[in-house]
């Protein structure tokens, strides 16, 4: 007598049924689903697979049905300064870099929580908009707590460390200031302050939590770079800094430290897998190596090295650095170095700067753009454990796009049409941490309408008028013209 065979599984109950999606899980194996489904239970990818086996293995309170769109990890912001957005398009559009410091010192002067506040909420908007599920904060807000605020708002997982840490004000180039609120402050003062943020890793389940942040770029003593370090070690958080932007601070440091930076930082153990630099365009050859051994993800920023001028898109080591396995991510630094919060535009400037400096077509492709844009963005900012990939276990921070826009078609290469083609425009609706913050285009927690109203009057309240006068010298019209 043969015997019965075993009785189906009961079904799982899952909060939310992503299916008929084209699924891109950026795992490992960089598996793709073409007919996929995604199952989310509570905060948590429970299931991933073929749409028909997923839909029988578990019962949804909610449905949606991705019509064929690609589904794939959100994008990680690995560099930003979300409470400086109001002063996007402020101060002229070629001034130099010293004088948009200048401009901004008075803006940051009278910057109050709730200016904070109101920045972050667009800064939020307008990444989930774009696709970002979590950004790491480069320890330049002022208050944290409005950040953190504004995020939960949205509903965006945010990393965010203690404001302006420097114990030095370089000689030249840097982000130190002398006096005021951006001016170095001492050692003592720097090390109470050193680690504030990271009370809120306490809840693992926090939207919000916090890293070690140093200003970097010359400002940090040996002995605050190395203490900051040791902290990072022992919470088991990432150390994040700007490092060699630009080549006044770079030369700085060269001054200082009596050798190139990263090989001095290496030599007295300051480098690790835990390290998170930004910006890295003026990287010499003896500095090529101490990354690579060390393990430390850079987080790259073309559009600021390029508005800028900095030339880190055509002499930088970014895409070598790639290619000898040195983790590389991206970041859009602040509005006025980027002038937007799209981690999936700074992705495709990437390969074609790539592309550009070293005249090859395979130094980098899409799939590395999606890899920087997603898991090696939680990579570098310490969350690789967490997000990054769509795998059971993991936390449910995904994209949805739909095939409504001509970019995405005809449907021959759908990895390479969402990195070259339809950008984010193809975005129609995000989740973060299990929930959706964004569907049909638009956030589901706060009204976008009332976040740009309040940005709009918080930039006329705190901006002087000069700096919101900064279009080119045109001549305006002030009486109808008519035909003769």
């Amino acid at each position: 007598m043969n015997p019965s065979p075993p009785a189906p599984a009961a079904p799982v109950d899952v909060d939310l049924l992503i299916t008929n999606a084209f699924v891109i899980t950026m795992d490992a194996e960089r598996h793709v689903v073409p007919d996929g489904a995604v199952a989310i239970r509570e905060r948590r990818i429970e299931r991933v697979g073929p749409a028909r086996e997923v839909g029988s293995q578990v019962r949804a309170k909610r449905t949606i049905d991705a019509r064929g769109g690609q589904v794939h990890p959100g994008f990680v912001e690995c560099h930003a300064h979300v409470t400086f957005h109001l002063l996007r398009g402020a101060f002229g559009d070629t001034c130099s870099l010293s004088e948009f410091s200048a401009a901004q010192r008075p803006f940051v002067e009278k910057m109050e929580d709730e200016i904070e506040h109101s920045s972050a909420l667009l800064a939020g908007v307008e990444m989930l908009r774009n696709g970002t599920t979590c950004f790491l904060e480069a320890g330049t807000a002022f208050s944290p707590d409005a950040a953190a605020e504004a995020a939960e708002a949205v509903g965006i997982r945010a990393l965010l460390g203690d404001p302006f840490i420097q114990d030095v004000t370089p000689a030249g180039g840097g982000q130190g200031a002398r006096d005021g609120r951006l001016a170095s402050r001492s050692l003592e003062q720097s090390l109470d302050m050193l680690g504030g943020q990271l009370k809120r890793n306490r809840d693992p389940d926090a939207l919000v939590r916090g890293h070690v942040a140093l200003i970097g770029m010359g400002t940090a003593t040996d002995e605050l770079a190395l203490a900051a370090k040791a902290l990072a070690d022992r919470e088991g958080v990432v150390l994040n800094q700007h490092q060699s932007c630009e080549h006044a601070d770079a030369a700085a440091d060269d001054t200082r430290m009596g050798r190139h930076p990263l090989v001095h930082q290496e030599e007295i153990g300051l480098l690790g897998a835990n390290c998170t630099f930004a910006h890295m365009n003026v990287l010499r050859e003896d500095e090529l190596d101490p990354i690579v051994r060390s393990g430390l993800s850079i987080a790259w920023c073309p559009a600021a090295s390029m508005i800028w001028g900095f030339g880190g898109t055509f002499r930088g080591h970014h895409a070598a650095l790639h290619a000898r396995g040195a983790n590389i991510a991206l970041g859009c630094d602040i509005s006025n170095f980027a002038n937007s919060f799209d981690i999936g535009q700074e992705a495709y400037l990437a390969v074609l700067t790539a592309r550009e400096q070293h005249q090859r077509r395979d130094i980098l492709d899409a799939g590395d753009a999606l890899a920087m844009a997603t898991i090696n963005g939680a990579r570098a900012v310490g969350l690789e454990h967490m997000i990054g990939s769509i795998e059971p276990g993991k936390r449910a921070d995904l994209v949805i796009r739909a095939l409504d826009v001509p970019e995405q078609f005809p449907l021959n290469n759908m990895i390479t049409e969402l990195v070259y083609s339809s950008g984010a425009k193809s975005i129609h609706s995000v989740v973060v941490d299990g929930r959706v913050v964004l569907e049909e285009r638009q956030p589901t927690r706060v009204d976008a309408v009332s976040v740009y109203r309040r940005a709009e009057r918080a930039a006329r309240a705190t901006l002087d008028r000069g700096a919101r006068d900064g279009a080119p010298a045109w001549p305006l019209l002030d009486r109808v013209r008519s035909a003769r």
